[in-house]
């Protein structure tokens, strides 16, 4: 049920952010924009954030904590937007911050004009330790209505390098930095999959995208993100196989959309699976004892649990660069030579 005295609610899913949790909340306080909401959902957190929520409630009554189980960041996001109130649903993740105008700049852009966009999105700033890099999803604003018009979103999604600059950082397939309007996600019972920890933020997109009857972009940079960590956190969840699921799921969602008839597309996700898996197989060499004998054992025996998986690849659909990667991962010899000088990059000096 939506309050009209609340324009925004800002969604953040916590577990374990003490160290970041009070920029990020800071940064809401100082909005120039008031009329919002906050919903801290607090995953069953084993350190200090709920009590840092708990200090923010009491300072500003926009401000609430909402305590759960454990249940991953998927469960944590379907749970603010069970609790939000706000015309416009937007997410914040509890270890980045926004501008001070950040919510102004979307919410006017949601409300220019009495047609209403079903998903305002903008860019961001990634933040790399003391190092900031501007990044642009696509090269100028625009609006998506139809099929066509909205086919760079999908690609983008499937192929992060698409239409951006080299060394981007994300791309347009994370919640943040955008609005939805509340009354689109109920009305299409948009949800993340709780049972995914890996790119369950794509699959909540691909529908969103597919169902919004109104897109816009601006190449607004107001949402700060930081990025260290970032891969040994993706390490660890690809070691333990999280993503296969999602990847079955995604790629169920764009065929029953159609968008796999599409050939760029078509060759972005095989594009996007190949580079997945070669992310299984660094991860392996990378969690592997730094001996050459256990290195080696370590991308063949990743290598053969990939089999059935790289036999779903059309491999004639690959963009320039994949072919080696899908080598790496089909063929015993290059996947081997491969694996050799992955190591030697890492180990040896």
């Amino acid at each position: 049920m939506t309050d009209p005295s609340i324009k925004v609610s800002v969604v953040i899913p916590i577990y374990n952010q003490e160290h970041y949790l009070r920029a990020c909340l800071d940064s809401l306080l100082e909005q120039t924009f008031t009329s919002f909401e906050v919903l801290a959902v607090n995953d069953g957190s084993t350190d200090a954030s709920a009590a840092i929520v708990q200090e923010y409630e009491r300072r500003d009554p926009r401000f609430h904590l909402i305590d759960k189980p454990n249940g991953g960041v998927s469960a944590a996001r379907n749970t603010g937007i069970a609790h939000a109130c706000g015309q416009w649903i937007g997410f914040i993740d509890p270890d980045d911050y926004v501008a001070v105008d950040y919510l102004q700049v979307l919410y006017d852009a949601a409300t220019s004009s009495d047609d209403l966009p079903d998903i305002v999105m903008s860019t961001c700033i990634a933040c790399d330790g003391a190092r900031k890099s501007r990044q642009h999803f696509f090269p100028e604003p625009f609006t998506a209505c139809t099929p066509r018009e909205k086919k760079p979103l999908y690609h983008q999604l499937l192929d992060g390098s698409y239409q951006q600059s080299k060394g981007f950082v994300t791309a347009i397939g994370v919640p943040w930095g955008k609005l939805y309007l509340h009354s689109f996600i109920t009305d299409n019972n948009l949800h993340f999959d709780p049972q995914l920890t890996r790119m369950e933020d794509n699959l909540f997109n691909i529908q969103a995208f597919h169902d919004a009857r109104r897109i816009m972009y601006l190449d607004y940079a107001g949402y700060y993100y930081r990025v260290s960590d970032l891969l040994s956190h993706t390490y660890s969840g690809i070691l333990q196989g999280t993503y296969h699921h999602a990847i079955n799921e995604c790629g169920s969602l764009l065929e029953a959309y159609g968008l796999l008839d599409d050939e760029d597309l078509y060759r972005a996700w095989n594009t996007e699976q190949v580079n997945l898996y070669f992310q299984e197989l660094k991860a392996a060499i990378d969690q592997a004892p730094p001996r050459w004998g256990s290195v080696h054992r370590a991308a063949a025996q990743c290598r053969r649990a990939l089999e059935a998986r790289m036999r779903r690849i059309d491999n004639h659909a690959l963009a320039r660069g994949a072919s080696i990667q899908y080598a790496a991962l089909t063929n015993p010899m290059v996947n081997g030579a491969v694996t050799g000088i992955l190591w030697l990059r890492r180990y040896v000096r």
